[in-house]
């Protein structure tokens, strides 16, 4: 059974904030994509499945007004 992917932003203090789910990884990844142009931060996705985690994973509005 395919559990997903869940979708994360990193808040300033390193915490992380949910923000979303997908079925895919393609499909998490272009959550991101559009997620970050009116949200624009750092996000890593996870596999629900294993709890592997994708950092970093690049966005339109990465870095921007993040430090």
């Amino acid at each position: 059974m395919n559990v997903g992917f869940d979708i994360f932003k990193k808040l300033a203090d390193g915490s992380p904030l949910w923000v979303g789910k997908a079925d895919t990884l393609n499909h998490a990844r272009q959550s991101v994509e559009l997620i970050s142009r009116s949200a624009p931060g750092q996000y890593f996705i996870r596999d629900a499945a294993t709890g592997m985690v994708i950092p970093d994973v690049p966005s339109s509005g990465a870095g921007l007004g993040e430090s």
